[in-house]
């Protein structure tokens, strides 16, 4: 018909804007409260708890209202997708799915690092000599750099990673989801040059949409997200430079089949919170066959 659009291309053109100047302007003040369970880092209007059991950042209040409903955590296996039951992704990786749901804490340190700056390191052990060190950057304006480093050892023999970044979970009325990114439909690191860069919404209670549980929903590339309620409160994370990204009420593990056909939409428990994966990256999703082809 006319006006349909048939073909279209997005083109990067090599020009990028200058950097803001860094505002010279002193953070406010910070304090730290470092008890035997909890460590509090409290500034103007807004105040973060870190646990000593988990390592976890388990809350963060802001103009006394709470951002987290499930703290932050490290996270390494996705949701096989119908391919990945292909190549027995679900059995030859199973390494990593056991080191997202069970880590062995090993430190936990906070310490003023400047004025309005206090840093919080976190690291864990996952077996097979692989750890993970993450580090919370706290400023006095509220601002919290997370970064993470994940040491395989030299000569490991461990398979590859489905994907490598953080989980968390956000109040349920945090559900507009708004991302600078490729999109607007799920798109991943081999099957996204359709999806164009810009700025893009949903609903992170958007319905699911294959008729076998797998893994669903991210977005790549992507400069910003935040999640927002109905009055535009809530949180925004930025990449660095980007993150994909994926936000709906299910745990990775909700929609983790033990074997192929074993559940069906109907089986997939639904969170009362908004469950985000933050990730350096996943891995593709394939489609050259069903029956062994890796990604």
């Amino acid at each position: 018909p006319k006006g349909r659009v048939v073909a279209a291309e997005q083109i990067a053109l090599p020009v990028a804007a200058p950097a803001s100047p860094a505002a010279a302007s002193a953070l406010p003040p910070l304090s730290v409260e470092d008890g035997p369970r909890f460590v509090r880092i409290a500034g103007e209007g807004f105040l973060l708890r870190f646990d000593r059991l988990t390592g976890a950042l388990d809350s963060f209040v802001h103009g006394g209202r709470e951002l987290l409903a499930s703290g932050i955590e490290p996270n390494f296996w996705r949701a096989p997708t119908d391919n990945d039951f292909g190549n027995q992704m679900p059995r030859r990786l199973a390494f990593w799915r056991q080191a997202s749901l069970y880590r062995d804490l090993k430190s936990l340190e906070a310490r003023e690092t400047g004025a309005g700056r206090v840093t919080v390191s976190v690291a864990y052990g996952l077996g097979g000599g692989v750890t993970q060190a993450l580090e919370y950057a706290v400023g006095g304006d509220g601002r919290v750099a997370v970064s993470g480093k994940l040491t395989v050892p030299s000569g490991s023999k461990l398979p590859e990673l489905p994907r490598v970044g953080l989980k968390l979970a956000v109040p349920a009325s945090f559900e507009k989801v708004f991302w600078y990114g490729r999109g607007p439909f799920e798109n991943y690191r081999d099957r996204k040059t359709a999806a164009f860069v810009g700025i893009h919404e949903t609903t992170a209670r958007e319905p699911f949409p294959y008729v076998s549980p797998q893994e669903y929903g991210n977005r790549t590339d992507t400069r910003w997200v935040a999640v927002r309620d109905a009055e535009g409160r809530g949180l925004i994370i930025v990449g660095d430079p980007v993150l994909e990204f994926s936000a709906h009420p299910h745990w990775p593990e909700d929609l983790t089949q033990e074997s192929r056909g074993s559940m069906h939409p109907p089986d997939v428990r639904v969170r009362d919170f908004t469950c985000l994966t933050l990730d350096h990256a996943q891995m593709g999703v394939g489609g050259d066959d069903s029956w062994g082809a890796r990604v």
